[in-house]
């Protein structure tokens, strides 16, 4: 898997297979992972539980306007799906809906290899959070799917009060918890919000790409 590596305002790529060379080279202190994307496979869960939600009020969600916003947390998504239709929807309840529907489709969820392999690396060496914009019974379903949910001393999710990704509040706060300087920390992220997030907060990021 390649990614690209963000650190000291310039960026290049990085073989996964050199992940944790870098972090070692790095003499990084800490790492934080994103979930969704760079943790779990869970596109294709999130699109039908979305979906779900939306036809339980009359209306359906296309893939491809969906994938063109994978990286909105759940309540800006579905703002931004209430602007496009000609009806009214109701998002609270739409977004209750779409988390129960996802929770109770884990078993669609598949673990990213290269990074569950980077964490059962790490484990026990240095300390790790997941910082993500899902909810956290969102998260802990996803992370329990793939067997790594005993690998991190902290979730910090939306659903702490924290604004979304790109706001950086989300990275700094899961450093502080992890009780280290976000510039001592490295971030896992797939999203390019995430990825802002991240550098918003003062960390390094790589940036894990999908091809």
């Amino acid at each position: 898997m390649n990614s690209i590596l963000f650190s000291g305002g310039a960026k290049r790529h990085v073989a996964s297979s050199k992940w944790y060379s870098e972090i070692i080279a790095g003499k990084y202190n800490a790492v934080i992972f994103d979930c969704d994307g760079t943790l779990v496979e869970s596109g294709e869960a999130h699109f039908k539980s979305f979906r779900t939600a939306v036809r339980a009020q009359g209306y359906d969600l296309e893939r491809d306007w969906y994938d063109q916003r994978n990286g909105f947390d759940r309540l800006s998504l579905l703002s931004a799906f209430s602007g496009e239709i000609s009806g009214p929807l109701d998002i609270s309840l739409a977004a209750q809906q779409s988390i129960e529907a996802f929770i109770s489709a884990t078993t669609a969820i598949s673990p990213i290899a290269e990074t569950g392999k980077l964490v059962r690396t790490l484990a026990g060496t240095y300390p790790m959070a997941v910082g993500t914009n899902a909810e956290i019974e969102v998260a802990t379903a996803s992370l329990l799917a793939v067997g790594l949910s005993n690998y991190f001393t902290s979730v910090v999710s939306i659903s702490d009060g924290y604004p979304a990704k790109p706001a950086p509040d989300i990275f700094s706060t899961a450093a502080q918890r992890l009780g280290v300087s976000s510039a001592r920390t490295l971030v896992f992220e797939d999203s390019p919000e995430g990825v802002s997030a991240a550098i918003a907060a003062g960390s390094d990021v790589v940036q894990v790409l999908h091809s």
